[in-house]
């Protein structure tokens, strides 16, 4: 596997054309796995700090614990949705690659599209492990500080901590960055899996590409107050 992601790294443009004629499946599926239970971990990390945080502003035991279980139910919810949705987002992402190649003639198969995209998500793997070491440094060593007044402006000063700051920030930097890779990786899959030139392939990944981008950017506006 190391080696193979070398050669993806380094040499996509051939990495994809030697396996345009019999992709498998067993590569992209592990890939969009890892990316999840990565996703999986890094949210329980935070669900349950955030959890533990709120229920530490509540005065009322009772109260705090009950808290504490909505915040589990949250928990569960989310693993499941998360995990779930990063297959998900994997099918809808080579549906828009694969309609928009169609403006330019492509004549691959959607499975075909769909095995090697798959493999263009290995730059999630890593953002996917960057987010997870920050996470775990937010919520499990540095924490935060708890709000010594009760009441609704306690929550929106717990929900600052959370939502901005220079770690925050540079999640949503890397995040720039890592689509920026990914958006070059995905380029040659659509190439050779849709049988179009490199110039049209790459316009067909800009598109959603572009909408990730903006995202990111906008996650680095609200990170750093700017709005």
């Amino acid at each position: 596997m190391p080696s193979t992601v070398a050669a993806l790294v380094t040499d996509p443009n051939s990495f994809f054309r030697d396996r345009r004629d019999a992709p498998s499946f067993a590569g992209p599926v592990l890939i969009i796995t890892l990316i999840a239970i990565l996703g999986v971990i890094s949210s329980v990390i935070s669900i349950r700090g955030t959890a533990g945080v709120m229920s530490q502003m509540i005065s009322d035991a009772d109260a705090g614990q009950s808290v504490q279980t909505l915040f589990q139910a949250f928990q569960l919810v989310g693993v499941v949705i998360g995990f779930v949705a990063t297959y998900v987002i994997w099918v809808v992402w080579t549906g828009i690659f694969y309609g928009v190649s169609a403006v330019f003639d492509g004549s691959g198969s959607f499975t075909t599209t769909l095995k090697l995209v798959g493999w263009g998500f290995v730059p999630s793997v890593a953002g996917s492990l960057v987010s997870l070491f920050i996470t775990v440094y937010r919520f499990e060593v540095r924490g935060f500080d708890v709000p010594t007044d009760a009441g609704p402006q306690a929550a929106q000063q717990f929900s600052q901590q959370i939502s901005s700051g220079p770690l925050v920030a540079l999640s949503a930097v890397l995040g720039l960055v890592f689509t920026l890779w990914a958006g070059l990786l995905w380029t040659f899959p659509v190439k050779h899996a849709r049988q179009v030139t490199t110039r049209n392939a790459a316009v067909a990944v800009a598109v959603p590409v572009l909408f990730g981008l903006v995202g990111s950017l906008w996650g680095v506006v609200t990170a750093l107050g700017l709005l």
